[in-house]
């Protein structure tokens, strides 16, 4: 039995020194890196601290020290795409000195008890003992256990750091008690930049780790899902 997604969605998020006020609609209109009309003025956010606005299924925010590129929409390599438009061919200046490659999910579970078994599995009750044992009930409503699991996966070397960070628990975004959301953070960090960085170093990267990370991803999220549709 396969699932299909409720939500699922996409991210690139830069960590460096940004100034919001660059990203705007317009800018990127003028400069071709979006060519869609298709902005509704209640979308549009700027203040001095941070801009937020959304133009077609491309979703952007910008502060001070992080920039980020969201889709709802595949190829997830759109996104990567626009990335390099900006920050190698018109802000290659920017100091950037790491990003996340994000996936986010919410899925439905066959049924409620798929979810309470997936949860189980991932998190024995038992260790906990007297604790443990009141986590189990007669209605659905009173039965405990698993909320927010995160697992982390680190490899670093004198230049960079690597992490996978997922996190699993119960949707709140999903109707019903048989929905679960996996959050999953491939993070990494650029060491010992040059003296006058820009953004060329992290975006060579970015666009090197793009493939694994997604691929990474997208098996984490179908061993999870499996799991949880067979137990």
């Amino acid at each position: 039995m396969s699932l299909h997604p409720e939500i699922s969605t996409c991210s690139i998020v830069l960590l460096g020194h940004f100034n919001p006020a660059i990203f705007h609609p317009e800018w990127l209109k003028y400069r071709e890196i979006e060519k869609s009309n298709a902005l509704l003025n209640e979308e549009l956010i700027t203040t001095k601290e941070f801009t937020r606005f959304k133009i077609d299924d491309h979703i952007y925010f910008a502060q001070s020290n992080r920039f980020q590129i969201e889709t709802y929409v595949p190829p997830w390599i759109n996104i990567c795409d626009t990335t390099n438009k900006i920050f190698k061919e018109h802000l290659n200046d920017t100091p950037i000195n790491g990003f996340g490659i994000n996936r986010l999910v919410h899925y439905k579970l066959p049924n409620e008890n798929s979810r309470i078994r997936l949860g189980r599995k991932l998190a024995p009750i038992e260790p906990w003992g007297e604790y443990g044992k009141e986590m189990d009930a007669d209605s659905l409503e009173l039965t405990g256990g698993l909320q927010n699991l995160t697992m982390t996966k680190k490899n670093s070397n004198k230049d960079k750091i690597m992490e996978t960070n997922v996190t699993i628990g119960p949707s709140s975004e999903v109707n019903g008690h048989s929905g679960i959301y996996l959050s999953i953070n491939v993070h990494h960090m650029l060491l010992n930049l040059p003296d006058g960085y820009g953004s060329e170093q992290s975006i060579n990267f970015l666009n090197d780790r793009w493939e694994p990370s997604i691929s990474e991803s997208e098996s984490i999220i179908e061993n999870l899902i499996s799991l949880g549709v067979k137990l």
